[in-house]
């Protein structure tokens, strides 16, 4: 007996002695756009930091391009557990926590300074705590852009121009909204049908930041696009906090100080690429306009009621610090 209890003992330290140095399985990154897309490069860039940041002990493997299923579907595994990690529209996340309808809410946001104030600043912070208890972690915002239409029907010079359209738009009720009182018809659907959507004229529309307008060949099915930008659109990196339970401290600051760091990366690829996209777009076919100011202003005015609705809606202390939704 006193044998057996002896083995028993060694196999238990030798189990404790590799148990720290063993492989665990790889996380999986999950993400809707193109990995040519700053969003897929990015996404590369911190599966790369995270590895060296861990001396190797987290390995991540990422998968572009809705791999792994529509955003909606990806973040419903990443709260659930099985999906470790994913990025994509904060606007996703409105169900469960309404005031990220915060970064929805059109013409809120002017230029990248007021942008970059409000994700890295106090409410965008302060959004990112709110996701620990719906079983997410929030680790850093990225940058999907300043959103625009195309179509396939005409030009949109004027706000009189919207009325009739087939928008797709976000599952969310402010993008919804908007467009409805835009005079547009929106509908909407999930990114990962959205070609095929266009495609097939079941819509007229989409919007979204150039960006993706290009890495999604969008240019393909779509003839026209209009610089509206209405909103700024982050994305945002979210792990399962059922993975994330099973970190070290040094690895959990880790794999955060990795998402921030890859969002700066992904941010400034976005911003230096706006110019050359819109050019590889013209190329491409596309007739490209941008709105007068005076246009801008209309449309900004026409929009106001579904800003004042929504920040009723949202309340709370964090819509009182956003500069633009007081402006």
């Amino acid at each position: 007996m006193r044998r057996t209890i002896l083995k028993l003992a060694l196999f238990a330290a030798a189990i404790g002695m590799t148990a720290p140095i063993m492989a665990q399985s790889p996380a999986k990154f999950g993400y809707g756009s193109a990995d040519d897309h700053p969003q897929g490069l990015a996404a590369k860039r911190f599966a790369e930091l995270v590895k060296d940041k861990t001396a190797g002990r987290i390995k991540v493997n990422t998968y572009g391009s809705g791999k792994l299923g529509s955003d909606p579907a990806m973040q419903s595994s990443v709260q659930g557990g099985t999906l470790e990690f994913m990025v994509g529209p904060t606007s996703n996340l409105v169900g469960a926590v309404k005031e990220f309808a915060i970064f929805d809410l059109p013409y809120i946001v002017s230029d990248y300074k007021e942008a970059d104030a409000l994700m890295d600043g106090p409410v965008g912070q302060q959004l990112l705590a709110k996701l620990d208890g719906i079983g997410l972690v929030g680790l850093a915002y990225w940058e999907n852009g300043f959103r625009s239409l195309t179509n396939s029907k005409h030009p949109v010079k004027r706000l009189e121009d919207m009325a009739g359209l087939k928008v797709r738009v976000i599952q969310n009720p402010v993008f919804i909204e908007t467009f409805k009182t835009l005079g547009a018809n929106p509908v909407p659907m999930p990114y990962t049908e959205l070609y095929g959507a266009l495609e097939s004229k079941a819509v007229d529309a989409q919007e979204n930041p150039v960006g993706l307008i290009d890495t999604s060949k969008f240019y393909e099915v779509q003839k026209y696009l209009s610089l509206t930008g209405h909103v700024y659109s982050p994305f945002i990196v979210i792990a399962s906090k059922k993975w994330w339970g099973k970190l070290s401290d040094a690895d959990r600051k880790a794999v955060k100080d990795a998402a921030v760091e890859a969002g700066k990366y992904e941010r400034q690829l976005q911003r230096d690429q706006a110019v050359k996209l819109l050019e590889q777009l013209k190329a491409h076919g596309m007739q490209v306009n941008e709105l007068s100011p005076a246009e801008l202003q209309r449309l900004r005015t026409a929009v106001k009621p579904v800003v004042n609705k929504f920040a009723r809606e949202i309340g709370g202390d964090l819509v009182q610090q956003v500069p633009g939704i007081k402006g």
